[in-house]
C-alpha cells in the first residue's frame, strides 16, 4: 500500500531494513490521509511517519528507537535491530523523488535525541546551533552569530511562525531561550543560502516543529538545577494536543544577594483534521520574566537592574491540499509584548547611574504559502506575508562620571537622555521560486522576493531579493551544491535603538552570498563536508558597542560605549566537517576558517566576534540504559581593545591632567577561547514508565575564557599615577544534575 502511495505522487521514503517485503497489514486501517493511514499500519511495527525536508520519512517511533524490546503478546517489530538506539542514513537516489530535495547549501538537521544528548547548558534548542560550522558563541548567550553576521541577523520559527525575541533574561544576554527542547521534533538550521520563502533576514535560520504525539497519552516530568518541566502530549482520533511548561530554577540556586532570576514559560498546541484534506492547529507561547540581577553588592558600588517582560504569542496554522498537486499553508498570528527595565549604579568612584525603559509591542501577522507540484520535474512556490505592528518606546537615563571613566576622551561628565516613540505600520513580503530537476543528477532553483516595511517612514526602501541555487550529483554518494543569492533585513519594529538617543530606523541592510559545497557519504556511512562561503553586506546598519566590556548591565551608559557606523562588511570563510552517526557510538567533527570585517574610514576592522580559526568536536555512546556524551569547542580569542593613559597638561595646582584615549578599535585579541563538556545519564525502569537521570558538565577544566577588560587608576609607592588592567570571564566551571519521569 505505501509503494502505491508513491505512485500516487506522495513522497514516503524508507530504509529496506525497516520496511521489507515481509510486514503485513495486520488490520484494516480506518479512512485517513495517506500519513495517517500508513501511521495505522505500521503502528504494530514500532515505526511512524515524520514528515522531514519534503518528504514523508519512516522511522522507528521513539519507544522502539530508545530500545524496548518486545516481550510476550507484544507486536513484532520490524527487525531485530529496532532495539538499537541508531539513526538511520537515508538518500533519496529514486529519480521520481529527487525534486523534493532541499537543494540549498548550508543546511543542517538535528533531531530531538541528538539535542537533549549535546552537554550543553539547559538542554536548550537554541544554543545547540552554537555546535554548528561557522557558529560564533560566547557560552554565555543562547545566541550565535552565524558566518560573520550580527545575532539579531538570525531567524527563529515555530510551527511555520516566525517567533518574536523568544528569550529569557534578554537584557543580559539572554542566557536562555523559551523553547523546550522536548516539545520539538528538532531543529533545522540554515548558517547561509537560504530559499526566497524565507526572508528579512540576513544570516541564517532556526527552524522547528512541535512533536507529533504518537500515543493516546504521555507525559513527562523533570527536575534539574535549570529547570522544573511538565509536559503532556496526546492523540485521540483526529485530534492531538501538546502542552509544555517549565520553570527557571536559578533563583532557587543562586545566592539571593546577587539576584532572583525568575521565570517561566508554557507552550500549547492542539491540531485536528477537519478533513483528510485539512490540517487546523492552534499554537500558544508565553514566556514571563521577573528578573533581579546584582553585580556589585556593597552598597557603596551597588550596580543592580530588574527587568520585567511578558511575551505572549498565538497563532492558528491550516494546512490545506487542494489537489494531488496543490497544497498551500496559512497562518494567522497576534503578538502582545511588553518590557520594563529599572537600573541604578552607584559607585562614586565610576559611575552613578539610573535607567528607566519601558517597551511595548503588538503585532498582527498574516502568511500564506502555496505549492504546486506539476509533476516528478518540476514544482512552483509562491506566497504572501504581512504584518501589522504598534510600539510604544519610553526611555529616561542620566549619568554622572568619576574617576577613571570621567577620563575617557570626549567623555562628558554627565549624560541625561530621554525618548519617547509610538512608531506604527506595515511591513510586506511576497515571493516565487521555480524548481526543475534537469536531469537525473542536477536539480536547480530560481527565486525572487519582495519586501517593503511602512513603520520606518523611509521612501523608496522597498527590497528586490533574487536567488539561484543548484544540486549536482555526479554519484549516488556525492552532492555539489552552489548558491548564490542577495538577502534583505530590515530593523525590527522592536530594536529601534532609544537606549542610545536615536529615534529614527535606518534602511533595510543588504547581504550577497556566495557558497559553494561539496557533500560525500563514504562507504563507513561517514560523511564529509566542505563549504565555502563569502558574504558582502552593504547598507550596514550603524550599531552601538562597548570596547572594554559587553556584560554591563546597563551597558549604553558605560563610558566605553562607541558608535560604529561602516561603510560595508564582508565574511568569508571554509568550513571542513564530517560525522557518524549510526551505531551506538557516533562522532562529529568541524574546522572553520574565516575572517570577518566592517570597513571603517577605508580600513577593514575585525567584527568583535571575529574568528580566525574554530574546532568543534564531539562523541555519543549509548546503550539501552547508559548515554556519555562529550563536547569540545575551541576558537581564536575575539578581538578587543586597548586603552592608554596620556598626561596632557597640569592644573592650576601644578597637578597633572590625564585623559584615557582608546587604542586602535579591536586591534588585539583575548586568549584562545577552549571549553570541553561532558554528560552521562543513566535510565530506569518503573513500574509505571521510566526514569532518566543525569549529570552534565560545562568547562570541565574550569578555564579561563577572557570576556571583558577592567581598568582602573591607581597611583604607585613613588607617587606615579598609572593604568591597571584586570580581566573578566566567561562562565566558569557549571556542574548540573536532573531527573526527567516519562510515564
Amino acid at each position: 500500500m505505501i509503494d502505491e502511495f508513491r505512485e500516487q505522487g506522495y513522497p514516503f521514503v524508507y530504509s529496506t531494513s525497516l520496511v521489507g517485503a515481509r510486514l503485513l497489514v495486520l488490520a484494516e486501517p480506518e479512512s485517513g490521509t495517506p500519513q495517517n493511514v500508513v501511521n495505522q499500519i505500521l503502528q504494530p511495527y514500532g515505526l511512524v511517519v515524520r514528515p522531514d525536508s519534503g518528504v514523508l520519512l519512516i522511522v522507528r517511533t521513539k519507544k522502539e528507537s530508545e530500545g524496548a524490546r518486545p516481550g510476550a503478546g507484544q507486536a513484532p517489530t520490524a527487525s531485530s535491530a529496532a532495539a538499537q538506539n541508531t539513526i538511520e542514513t537515508v538518500i533519496v537516489s529514486t529519480s521520481r523523488y529527487a525534486i523534493s530535495r532541499e537543494i540549498a547549501a548550508s543546511k543542517f538537521s538535528m533531531d530531538q535525541r541528538t539535542i537533549q544528548s549535546m552537554p550543553d547548558v539547559g538542554e536548550d534548542p537554541i544554543r545547540v546551533t552554537q555546535r554548528l560550522p561557522g557558529a560564533a558563541a560566547s557560552g554565555g548567550s543562547a545566541v550565535a552569530h552565524f558566518r560573520g553576521g550580527e545575532k539579531g541577523d538570525v531567524g527563529i520559527m515555530l510551527n511555520g511562525q516566525w517567533l518574536f525575541d523568544p528569550f529569557h533574561i534578554r537584557d543580559y544576554q539572554s542566557i536562555f531561550s523559551a523553547i523546550d527542547a522536548r516539545a520539538i521534533e528538532g531543529v533545522e538550521v540554515y548558517t547561509g543560502g537560504f530559499p526566497v520563502r524565507y526572508g528579512d533576514r540576513m544570516s541564517g535560520l532556526v527552524l522547528m516543529d512541535s512533536i507529533e504525539p504518537e500515543e493516546s497519552r504521555h507525559s513527562e516530568i523533570g527536575v534539574s538545577v535549570f529547570n522544573t518541566s511538565l509536559l503532556t502530549a496526546g492523540t485521540k482520533g483526529r485530534k492531538s494536543w501538546l502542552l509544555s511548561a517549565r520553570r527557571g530554577n536559578l533563583d532557587l540556586v543562586i545566592d539571593p544577594k546577587f539576584g532572583r532570576p525568575s521565570y517561566f514559560d508554557v507552550f500549547g498546541e492542539f491540531a485536528v483534521e477537519l478533513t483528510p484534506w485539512a490540517h487546523l492547529s492552534f499554537n500558544g507561547l508565553y514566556a514571563d520574566d521577573d528578573i533581579k540581577l546584582v553585580l556589585e553588592t556593597e552598597a557603596s558600588e551597588r550596580d543592580e537592574i530588574s527587568s520585567d517582560t511578558r511575551n505572549a504569542q498565538f497563532w492558528v496554522r491550516l494546512d490545506s491540499r487542494w489537489s494531488d498537486v496543490l497544497s498551500s499553508t496559512t497562518v494567522l498570528s497576534v503578538v502582545d509584548y511588553s518590557n520594563t527595565r529599572i537600573g541604578f549604579a552607584n559607585d562614586r568612584e565610576k559611575v552613578v547611574a539610573a535607567v528607566a525603559d519601558w517597551r511595548k509591542i503588538k503585532q498582527l501577522g498574516f502568511r500564506q504559502d502555496w505549492l504546486w507540484k506539476s509533476s516528478g520535474r518540476h514544482w512552483t512556490q509562491w506566497g504572501l506575508q504581512g504584518t501589522h505592528s504598534k510600539a510604544r518606546f519610553v526611555y529616561d537615563a542620566n549619568a554622572e562620571y568619576f574617576g577613571l571613566p570621567a577620563l575617557f576622551v570626549n567623555q562628558p561628565s554627565t549624560v541625561t537622555r530621554t525618548a519617547d516613540a509610538a512608531p506604527r505600520g506595515a511591513s510586506y513580503a511576497i515571493y516565487v521560486s521555480d524548481r526543475w530537476r534537469l536531469s537525473e543528477r542536477t536539480i536547480m532553483e530560481w527565486g525572487l522576493r519582495w519586501d517593503d516595511q511602512t513603520y520606518t517612514n523611509l521612501s523608496s526602501d522597498s527590497q528586490l531579493s533574487p536567488r539561484l541555487s543548484l544540486l549536482f550529483r555526479p554519484s549516488k554518494s556525492t552532492e555539489l551544491r552552489v548558491s548564490v543569492g542577495r538577502y534583505f533585513q530590515s530593523q525590527p519594529i522592536q530594536s529601534l535603538q532609544v537606549e542610545d538617543g536615536i529615534t529614527h530606523f535606518w534602511p533595510a541592510q543588504r547581504a550577497d552570498h556566495l557558497i559553494l559545497g561539496v557533500r560525500h557519504l563514504a562507504k563507513n556511512d561517514t560523511s564529509w563536508r566542505l563549504e565555502v562561503f563569502h558574504k558582502n553586506i552593504g547598507r550596514v546598519r550603524p550599531r552601538f558597542e562597548n570596547l572594554f566590556d559587553p556584560l554591563g548591565l546597563m551597558p549604553e551608559l558605560q563610558p566605553d560605549r562607541v558608535f560604529i557606523a561602516p561603510g560595508r562588511a564582508r565574511a568569508r570563510g571554509v568550513e571542513l566537517s564530517a560525522d557518524r552517526t549510526i551505531g551506538r557510538f557516533a562522532w562529529w567533527g568541524s574546522y572553520t576558517w574565516s575572517l570577518v570585517t566592517d570597513r571603517i574610514a577605508g580600513v577593514d576592522v575585525p567584527r568583535s566576534w571575529d574568528q580566525t580559526h574554530s574546532v568543534q568536536g564531539g562523541i555519543d555512546w549509548h546503550t539501552d540504559t547508559w548515554s556519555f556524551s562529550a563536547a569540545a569547542s575551541a576558537h581564536t580569542g575575539w578581538p578587543t581593545t586597548d586603552l592608554q593613559l596620556l598626561e596632557v597638561g597640569a592644573d592650576l595646582n601644578g597637578d597633572p591632567i590625564f585623559i584615557a584615549v582608546p587604542g586602535a578599535r579591536n586591534a588585539v585579541r583575548h586568549g584562545s577561547y577552549v571549553s570541553i563538556d561532558l554528560r552521562l545519564s543513566r535510565k530506569f525502569d518503573l513500574s509505571r514508565g521510566r526514569l532518566t537521570a543525569f549529570v552534565e558538565v560545562s568547562n570541565l577544566f574550569n578555564r579561563r575564557n577572557v570576556c571583558c577588560l577592567d581598568w582602573d587608576v591607581n597611583e604607585t609607592d613613588a607617587g606615579d599615577t598609572v593604568l591597571e588592567r584586570g580581566e573578566d570571564y566567561w562562565m566558569p566551571l557549571l556542574p548540573a544534575i536532573g531527573v526527567l519521569w516519562e510515564f
